[in-house]
């Protein structure tokens, strides 16, 4: 804010009505649950107060004027209304009696047979280059409970239910390398290592390892590469070179840390 010319005072969804439309295609009314802070106004009323001042006058904004217009312009969402989204909203496409879809392809897609295309299976790039001295591949994944780096979900009871990361890895690799239940393991790629908590589990295949980057403490992308696809460009998380032995007991790097490299 000390950099902007102009601040405007936004609420929270807390404190404004609207919509929400989620992944389930399910458009759902948002209800202010607190009065926003002195000066703060939700973002139509700023829109509309701007409108104001350049000349357009408009009368004080409310959030079913916007679900109108949206209704008016999108053919899916033609009969939601205000009123009949009730407590449970209505999946989109809606028809104009306001009959909401809660199946969107039942039968058939929407353009008769669905069109599939099947790439030609590539070694991954991370393998090719390091499969030899770094036999296992470890990717990443998440849990229920926390969201990505969990900057959000570490700061609600969801920390109580899941406390740490851990290093699922199959009992055939464990005792392979002379691992058991709770050992602290180091995990070791081209570009770095860390060191995690050994969790035994038939969850995973022989060769495959597992873990989630919900805590700093780990700090588990320090062994990920910047390998990505050549459609996509998304990276390769899921694909990552590395081997494993057993790390000094007891040991665990501390969040802020100097991460050793290799």
């Amino acid at each position: 804010a000390k950099h902007a010319h102009v601040v405007l005072p936004g609420a929270s969804f807390l404190e404004k009505s609207g919509t929400f439309t989620n992944g389930e295609r399910r458009v759902q009314r948002v209800n202010a649950v607190v009065e926003p802070l002195e000066g703060t106004k939700s973002d139509g009323q700023i829109v509309v107060d701007l409108m104001n001042r350049m000349g357009y006058t408009q009368p004080d904004y409310h959030p079913s004027w916007v679900l109108e217009e949206i209704s008016r312009i999108v053919p899916f969402f033609k009969g939601i209304t205000w009123e009949n989204l009730g407590h449970n909203g209505k999946q989109w496409p809606v028809a104009a009696d306001g009959t909401d879809t809660q199946i969107l392809h039942g039968e058939t897609f929407k353009r008769g047979k669905g069109r599939f295309f099947f790439p030609e299976w590539v070694e991954s790039k991370e393998v090719s280059a390091h499969g030899k001295d770094y036999p296992y591949i470890i990717t990443t994944n998440r849990e229920l409970e926390h969201y990505n780096c969990g900057t959000m979900t570490r700061r609600t009871r969801n920390n109580d239910i899941l406390t740490e990361d851990v290093l699922l890895i199959h009992p055939d690799d464990a005792a392979a390398n002379g691992l058991a239940e709770g050992d602290m393991v180091c995990v070791e790629s081209p570009r770095g290592k860390v060191d995690i908590k050994a969790r035994i589990t038939d969850e995973v295949r022989p060769g495959i390892l597992s873990s989630t980057f919900h805590f700093p403490e780990i700090m588990l992308n320090v062994i990920t590469s910047d390998v990505h696809d050549s459609e996509a460009l998304c990276p390769e998380y899921k694909v990552v070179s590395c081997r494993i032995r057993k790390a000094r007991k007891g040991h665990l790097r501390k969040a802020g840390e100097v991460v050793e490299r290799v």
